[in-house]
């Protein structure tokens, strides 16, 4: 029971991250945004690669719930750390 309620809180925060599919920039060509954005998330991937949450219990159910909640954390973290890079390097999405 406790997995799958995990799970559905796994759904519902997915909804709640959204990267920004389009950026631009005046005067910033393809290549230069392609790798403004592979830094963004060169960045952001590193900032999180030591992110995990200290499971309660020692059973396997809530091991793999946390993993999974920690998968869902770090992969919304990405994504806002991302798009805060995009914006202060002066992009804007659409």
């Amino acid at each position: 029971m406790k997995f799958i309620l995990v799970m559905l809180l796994a759904i519902t925060l997915c909804a709640c991250a959204t990267p920004v599919r389009n950026w631009s920039r005046p005067g910033t060509n393809a290549s230069d945004l392609a790798q403004d954005k592979a830094l963004c998330q060169y960045q952001a991937k590193a900032a999180t690669a030591s992110y995990h949450s200290t499971p309660e219990a020692h059973d396997k159910t809530h091991g793999m719930g946390s993993a999974v909640g920690d998968g869902i954390v770090i992969a919304q973290k990405q994504i806002d750390l991302t798009n805060d890079c995009m914006r202060v390097k002066g992009y804007v999405g659409q």
